[in-house]
């Protein structure tokens, strides 16, 4: 564990004095970014949220209350914050609930990053915008960055142009393709891994579907990744995952021994099977060349050393 620990924290990543908002700041990845800034030498984390008050669990820094939906509002927050750098975690992430409402989808992936674009471009800023592996179809995985993307869902999409909209509005800017999430934050929303692990702690079988592959990600390695990108001084697309390509049956299996429950009590479904309203990209996973070249001293993690991070990081949580 602390090997594990130290791998994660090493090396230093000096800030040089830059100003970081991070948007979506009590979410999982933003919760982890707020922690590596602050822990990380000469960075000034601030962050931003719906909230009207930063919540007492995510580190003490300066708040900036903010609806991103609002152009005026974003403009204002970001003028008011003199940001050198944006982060933006904030995003309508559920696939399905995206297929339902795809007004929605369009107004908080695509509205806000041409908000925060705007917003970015008038203060000088870099805008670095997160993104998924679901901009590709998933017929021919894993995808280099300038793969051609066929996004096969209303999420997809979105997150597509959001994409295309940020390159054109933003003189200085960033896409930071990622997937399959995970990890713990106490104010974050349960992620697939917590899902699993809660589920098997109460006894039950979970079906879990094996014809799905992709890249699951550490939040606490994807902060560290997107840290050294600015370091880096890179601007473009560039794919921050983790470093093992698995079917989500396999990242389950992995996560129930690692945990002590035996392996067959994830049992495999077909994704046909579940009817779920928004087609996934099957035969997915990106390819971190790029990301290696670039910041070759913050690899990304393979899937065991992430999930052993994922253990020792619910133990200090637990009383």
């Amino acid at each position: 564990m602390a090997e594990t620990e130290a791998l994660l924290a090493a090396p230093v990543l000096d800030g040089s004095g830059r100003r970081v908002l991070v948007t979506g700041c009590g979410g999982l990845l933003g919760s982890k970014l707020l922690a590596a800034l602050t822990t990380q030498p000469n960075w000034v984390a601030l962050g931003t949220g719906r909230q009207l008050q930063r919540d007492p669990r995510l580190p003490p820094v300066p708040y900036f209350p903010c609806e991103l939906r609002d152009g005026t509002a974003v403009a204002r927050v970001v003028a008011e914050a003199a940001p050198d750098v944006v982060i933006h975690t904030a995003a309508m992430t559920d696939v399905d609930g995206c297929e339902r409402d795809p007004e929605a989808a369009w107004a908080l992936n695509v509205g806000v990053a041409e908000h925060l674009a705007r917003a970015c471009a008038a203060v000088g800023a870099l805008l670095i915008h997160l993104s998924t592996e679901y901009v590709f179809d998933g017929q021919r995985g894993p995808y280099r960055e300038n793969d051609p993307p066929n996004p096969l869902s209303v999420y997809g999409r979105t997150k597509l142009v959001s994409e295309q909209r940020v390159a054109a509005l933003c003189p200085r800017w960033l896409v930071a393709r990622t997937t399959v999430l995970f990890g713990y934050a106490p104010t974050a929303r349960p992620n697939f891994a917590l899902w699993l692990l809660d589920r098997l702690r109460r006894g039950e079988t979970c079906r879990v579907v094996a014809d799905q592959i992709g890249s699951p990600t550490l939040a606490d390695n994807l902060a560290a990744m997107l840290l050294a990108l600015i370091v880096a001084g890179a601007e473009g697309v560039v794919h921050t995952v983790g470093a093992t390509r698995i079917s989500r049956l396999g990242f389950a299996r992995l996560l129930a021994e690692a945990f002590g429950f035996a392996p067959e009590r994830v049992q495999p479904i077909s994704t046909a099977e579940l009817r779920q309203p928004a087609p996934r990209p099957l035969n997915a996973g990106l390819l971190t060349e790029r990301y290696e070249a670039l910041c070759p001293t913050v690899p990304p993690w393979p899937l065991p050393m992430a999930i052993d991070y994922l253990r020792a990081d619910l133990a200090r949580a637990t009383p």
